[in-house]
């Protein structure tokens, strides 16, 4: 039979509302209809209308706290309160504030948010079943008629209501007759009370067992005493203390639970807890525990099942109600309940579902705390693996930097040798053959270098320094004189920050950027370029403009991989590794760098560094995986 359920999403983050809506419509036999707020105001605002079956509610919304909306809204339906973080103490406040169960998010799973929904909704319908009871009692005693007897100086009955006899339960009482003639009455505090004269109240406990209310006011010539039945009022309060009682034990479970790092843990809170709560023993059997004495010989496919490790069915055997408890199809405990009949209490739902999560909570932990054993075992040998890794690419780059340069300057110098002592002999086409192998020689030792200089950024990084980029900026310019000569260009630079980086890394970025910019210049105009710097918030946001030739918007992101040119090497030098070098230097620094379409011709180019350098840890190595390049489509002319 389909169960229809309405539910109110009261949270500001539209990740975790799409993971609830999904959660909940995937509840079988449940017809949910849901409506969603993200602010408490608004929540509040939508209750004022149509209240809900049960609420979601985010603990840090961006009004107020999910404490806060308890306190002020007290919504009349059941309330699960979801966190990012598990706090007792905000368990424990959600509780008090009208909540009835409390979830993490990060442990959220369908079972659970079901499962939870299902206890809150139990403890709301016991709490509202407390509360109707109160208020048809409430009108119960409005109704009853007040017996009144008016008593003479002797005590002697000079009138009564029928009311009065009925509640004395002495029909025959009769005017003329002594109050005090009712022997049972003498057992109680109203005689002193009539003697005084002085009025007063008395409780008086009849002979039919029920409770009178009786109050005292002195009158002209006697007394004049007021009777009400009081039965119903003590009855109710017993049972509210009672009810509070069990809810206090429910909420110190839930802590006792919340607290519980092991299986064992739970298995004794519940133990303990079961007499006050339930007013009954109960057993938390772990999977493959043995049985009590009593069960020694199940037969009862419940207790063979928790033998055997497999999920059963609950069960009534040899007076303990059975109830299996299992996660994602497995078993993780069982529950007894010793002499609860075929149909277990009221609180006996709340009190498994309790157990439940408990259960599987400190089964995590358990095994957290088995990885964390180990954990700093499997670091030192990573780290150990990853400091040969390190050590290997050192030896790579030294290799690189010398044998493998080594060929190259041999064909190189040969080759030049070749074109000077036979070159009058040689044709044309043998000439330029030679000048291509001179050539590619003098790019492939280039293209070594550039490598290198990506590698190095792997490598453990000199300590950062304070560094006036204004002093730094000055010594590339002067490293790029020759090319501002060349070129015509001119270099504007505005007031740049202090900073703690790697000068070494940023005197390469400064020359890879800028020199781009005199290089990439259209022809015929002398390249314009401005260097400029603002601060953001903890951060400074640099920006360089030149009057070039631009990226065009599709290549603004393939500019920065490694290799990838948007020219042949005839139209301008280079082998591609120059800004995918200064994306590495940035991003290592904790920026980011991208271009955006000028407002003119040319290229604007920005990048970001926070105010503070990123955090390293000194005992880890610094060499990192190679990223894989991404696809691209585009290749040099």
């Amino acid at each position: 039979m389909t169960r229809a359920l309405h539910v109110l999403v009261v949270d500001d983050s539209p990740e975790d509302t799409a993971t609830y809506l999904r959660y909940l419509r995937s509840w079988p036999d449940w017809q949910v209809t849901i409506s969603q707020a993200s602010l408490g105001e608004e929540a509040a605002g939508m209750l004022r209308g149509t209240v809900p079956d049960l609420i979601l509610l985010d603990y840090q919304l961006p009004d107020m706290t999910g404490i806060e909306f308890l306190q002020e809204v007290r919504p009349d339906c059941a309330v699960v309160v979801l966190t990012g973080v598990g706090d007792e103490e905000i368990a424990v406040q959600a509780m008090r504030a009208g909540a009835q169960d409390y979830l993490v998010k990060g442990r959220l799973t369908p079972d659970t948010l079901r499962r939870s929904a299902l206890s809150a909704l139990n403890t709301h319908g016991l709490s509202r079943a407390l509360e109707k009871a109160r208020t048809q009692q409430a009108a119960l005693l409005r109704s009853i008629t007040d017996g009144v007897l008016l008593l003479d100086a002797p005590l002697t009955i000079m009138n009564l209501n029928p009311a009065a006899r009925q509640l004395l339960g002495a029909d025959d009482l009769s005017a003329g007759t002594p109050l005090l003639r009712l022997d049972w009455l003498n057992g109680t505090a109203l005689p002193d009370v009539l003697r005084g004269g002085a009025g007063g109240s008395a409780d008086l406990l009849t002979p039919q067992g029920r409770w009178l209310h009786a109050r005292v006011f002195p009158a002209e010539g006697g007394q004049t005493v007021y009777l009400y039945d009081d039965t119903a009022r003590r009855e109710i309060e017993t049972r509210e203390r009672e009810h509070a009682r069990q809810l206090n034990g429910l909420y110190a479970l839930a802590a006792t639970l919340n607290a519980a790092r092991t299986r064992r843990e739970v298995q004794r809170a519940a133990r303990d807890a079961a007499p006050d709560l339930l007013n009954t023993d109960a057993l938390l059997l772990l999977p493959g525990e043995p049985l009590p004495e009593s069960l020694s010989a199940p037969q009862d496919a419940a207790l063979l099942g928790h033998l055997r490790g497999t999920p059963g069915s609950a069960a009534q055997v040899g007076g303990w109600h059975v109830t299996p408890l299992t996660h994602d199809g497995d078993s993780v405990g069982t529950l007894l309940l010793r002499g609860t009949g075929n149909t277990p209490g009221p609180l006996s739902p709340t009190f498994t579902q309790l157990l439940h999560t408990a259960l599987v909570r400190a089964a995590l932990l358990e095994r957290v705390q088995r990885y964390r054993d180990t954990l700093e075992e499997r670091v030192l040998g990573r780290t150990a693996a990853l400091e040969r890794s390190n050590r290997d690419l050192e030896q790579f780059a030294h290799v690189a930097s010398h044998d493998l340069k080594e060929p190259l300057r041999t064909i190189g110098s040969f080759t030049q040798l070749l074109q000077g002592r036979y070159g009058p002999h040689l044709d044309a086409r043998a000439q330029r053959y030679m000048e291509i192998i001179v050539d590619g020689a003098q790019r492939m030792s280039t293209l070594i270098d550039d490598v290198l200089a990506i590698s190095r950024l792997h490598a453990r990084a000199t300590p950062p320094t304070r560094t006036d980029l204004n002093v730094l900026v000055r010594d590339v310019l002067t490293q790029l004189q020759a090319l501002l000569d060349e070129t015509g260009g001119q270099v504007e630079v505005g007031p740049l920050p202090t900073l703690t980086l790697n000068p070494t890394q940023f005197t390469q970025l400064f020359l890879n950027l800028i020199g781009n910019a005199l290089k990439f210049g259209r022809p015929g105009v002398p390249p314009r370029v401005r260097l400029s710097a603002a601060q953001v918030g903890n951060s400074w946001h640099f920006t360089l403009l030149d009057n070039g030739i631009g990226v065009p918007a599709e290549y603004a992101e393939r500019v920065f991989v490694i290799f990838q040119r948007l020219h042949t090497r005839d139209q301008y030098a280079g082998n591609g590794i120059g800004l995918a070098l200064c994306r590495r230097i940035v991003e290592a620094r904790g920026g980011r760098i991208w271009l955006e379409p000028p407002p003119g011709e040319g290229t604007e180019l920005h990048f970001i560094l926070p105010e503070q350098p990123p955090h390293a840890d000194p005992d880890l190595p610094s060499v990192t995986p190679p990223q894989p390049l991404p696809d691209v489509s585009y290749r040099p002319d």
